[in-house]
């Protein structure tokens, strides 16, 4: 099977790669509870993934996926969650609570954390355009991570005009009506997002199913969920529902690179 993770590559490998399609697609994504039944590493495991399979459909490459860096106090289930199930994440876990809710290390405050991530990403698609990328796709696994990763292109957009950056999560790359959110409900919607409920366990059933392991709620099909935002999993999620939402995303993240690419000054034949 031909290579498409940059890190993998020897150099030969590399450059006769990079002058089909100079692309970067980058996982973001956490570590993050997701359920009882999906592996805590949900977010970045699936943009992972479907990163690899729009390299090897596109010709382009697959970098490592940026696992950490992220804020800790916010945007996380962990730190926000508190609905019916109160802090049923934290207790299952063991953790302290306030590890999510008291700054410690950062003297300051969760704007701290926030600068320290964007700035990271930037300096990310900087590396980028000095390997010669001339068109960078970022999916965010971590929906909240794309209001800090949209800033950051756009600003790294106006600096530099040899590479172009997008940052989208599942259901930005997709083109057509089939895409969950606004529509109308009375439309089969092919791709759409929750936490843990069933996209994202559709998802990674397709993707990873080593990661995901359902029959941990045998028994138990009417306990409440801990920690489950959306449509009841044990009941609507399917391999097949995630099969044909990655590839409505793979497709469309190839589309996106060539439009990029299409913007870019410098390309290569």
């Amino acid at each position: 099977m031909e290579k498409v993770r940059y890190h993998e590559m020897l150099p030969h490998e590399i450059l006769s790669r990079r002058k089909k399609f100079p692309v970067a697609f980058i996982g973001l994504g956490t570590i993050e509870w997701h359920g009882e039944h999906l592996a805590v590493g949900n977010d970045a495991l699936k943009a992972e993934k479907l990163c690899e399979l729009a390299a090897a459909t596109s010709g382009g490459f697959a970098f490592p996926t940026v696992w950490y860096g992220e804020p800790r106090m916010t945007a996380l289930l962990e730190a926000d969650y508190d609905g019916a199930n109160g802090d049923k994440v934290k207790t299952f876990m063991g953790f302290d609570k306030k590890k999510f809710t008291s700054p410690g290390y950062f003297e300051k405050n969760n704007e701290e954390q926030i600068e320290f991530y964007k700035k990271l990403i930037f300096h990310l698609l900087v590396q980028m355009n000095a390997l010669e990328m001339k068109a960078v796709c970022l999916l965010c696994g971590h929906y909240p991570l794309h209001t800090w990763a949209k800033e950051v292109v756009e600003d790294f957009n106006s600096k530099f005009k040899d590479t172009k950056a997008f940052a989208g999560i599942e259901f930005h790359y997709p083109v057509g009506e089939k895409i969950g959110g606004d529509q109308d409900q009375a439309k089969e919607i092919l791709v759409g997002g929750d936490h843990a409920a069933k996209w994202e366990t559709s998802y990674l059933y397709y993707l990873r199913p080593d990661c995901i392991d359902m029959s941990i709620f045998l028994g138990r099909e009417d306990e409440p969920l801990i920690g489950v935002v959306g449509d009841d999993p044990r009941k609507e999620a399917s391999v097949e529902i995630g099969r044909k939402g990655c590839e409505l995303i793979v497709d469309g993240m190839v589309k996106k690179a060539e439009e990029l690419l299409g913007e870019s000054v410098v390309r290569n034949p």
